[in-house]
């Protein structure tokens, strides 16, 4: 049987899935791309990955198809944008010894998630960041080598970045804008049956010191009477005109995706006013305008008392705009190097989680549930006993 059939038959049974009544919690997972975590060395091991994660209760895995300018699938929009030599450079696959009947592990883990009425979202994590750790240029980012113009520029004439190591691209160009909205349509016609789309603290976000580059400086000069941008890039009418170009992107991210179906679209920012304060990020306003249907606000912190702080801080932020079904806030399991949860810091985040009848919890990342068994059984007594 051909492709087609296959691709027809799976999506058949996602529609049958999703046809029918769940009032399960949004107990979820990132899935980084595949340099960070084993789930991909092979379809086996793919297959045991998201079984161990379905065992844990885990019901919905944010898949990462957007970093370090790769994507999860072989990406015309991005071959199309830079100096790649071919469309099979574009994916982060590409020269990997993953083999299945379909070649295609994106699709296989749509399928092997379906199957056990998990959800699939596709997260573009690297957002609007073009780089971590150097600045990048034409002769080392593929984007640039293509589009010169896109580069982010600091108030210091550098590239634009956060913390000296995220650089960005000019969020606010056109050019970057639609190469983000046509990688997302590109994503969803490639995979129909994903369940929805998520932006995160990159997307829409942009360093506070950006938008001194040619066409955003040239681009404010015209709308404000031949007024430059002042050097100081806090300045409260400067800072919010820039702002409102990110809140208008993420407002055309949610129409976007809602045009091509009924698509969940989650965002996934820093915690606020963190975010508004160093990457722009204004997610109430998204909140107020209807963009999200769900927030998974990264509320990173190692101690049960740190992290009480902050989600009692978010649900006063979210309370009038955002039923807290919906929230399923960022736990923080450990990063690529380290394991930074406890199981005691964990167990009173859940019991506190549950308390307060939130719509479940988004770990970070999956590795510390698939390659580590410290919090396997903790996670089955919250999720599979209620």
């Amino acid at each position: 049987m051909n492709s087609f059939f296959w691709r027809f038959f799976f999506l058949f049974l996602w529609v049958v899935a999703h046809t029918q009544e769940t009032t399960h919690k949004t107990i979820g997972a990132w899935i980084a791309a595949p340099q960070h975590n084993t789930i991909f060395n092979s379809y086996q091991s793919l297959e045991q990955g998201i079984s161990k994660l379905a065992q844990q209760g885990i019901n919905t895995l944010f898949l990462c198809v957007w970093a370090d300018h790769k994507t999860a699938f072989k990406s015309n929009v991005l071959y199309s944008n830079s100096n790649y030599s071919s469309l099979e450079e574009t994916s982060f696959f590409y020269q990997s010894n993953y083999k299945s009947a379909t070649n295609d592990a994106v699709q296989d883990l749509i399928n092997l998630a379906h199957q056990r009425q998990m959800r699939v979202f596709f997260w573009f994590e690297y957002g609007f960041m073009a780089r971590w750790g150097t600045e990048p240029n034409k002769d080392n980012d593929p984007l640039l080598s293509k589009h010169p113009d896109w580069k982010g520029l600091g108030n210091d004439g550098m590239g634009t970045n956060y913390n000296g190591t995220d650089f960005y691209y000019n969020a606010y160009h056109p050019g970057v804008q639609q190469f983000l909205l046509d990688l997302i349509a590109e994503s969803i016609h490639r995979y129909p049956e994903v369940d929805g789309i998520q932006g995160d603290d990159r997307l829409p976000a942009s360093p506070a010191n950006s938008g001194y580059d040619e066409w955003t400086v040239n681009t404010y000069t015209k709308l404000n009477d031949g007024k430059k941008p002042p050097l100081d890039f806090r300045e409260p009418d400067w800072f919010q005109w820039r702002v409102n170009i990110l809140n208008e992107f993420a407002h055309k991210m949610y129409d976007q995706i809602k045009s091509k179906g009924n698509y969940t679209v989650a965002f996934s920012p820093n915690i606020y006013p963190w975010a508004f304060e160093n990457l722009m990020q204004d997610w109430p306003s998204w909140l107020k305008q209807g963009n999200v249907e769900m927030l998974n606000v990264q509320c990173y912190r190692s101690t049960f008392k740190s992290y009480k702080e902050i989600i009692d801080q978010v649900l006063e932020q979210t309370s009038t705009f955002l039923d807290r079904k919906n929230l399923s806030p960022g736990v923080i399991l450990g990063v690529s190097s380290r394991k930074i949860a406890t199981i005691q810091s964990l167990d009173s985040i859940l019991s506190y989680n549950k308390e307060l009848k939130l719509g479940g919890q988004t770990y970070f990342y999956v590795k510390w549930l698939i390659e580590d068994d410290t919090f396997a059984s903790l996670l089955k007594k919250y999720h599979l006993n209620e």
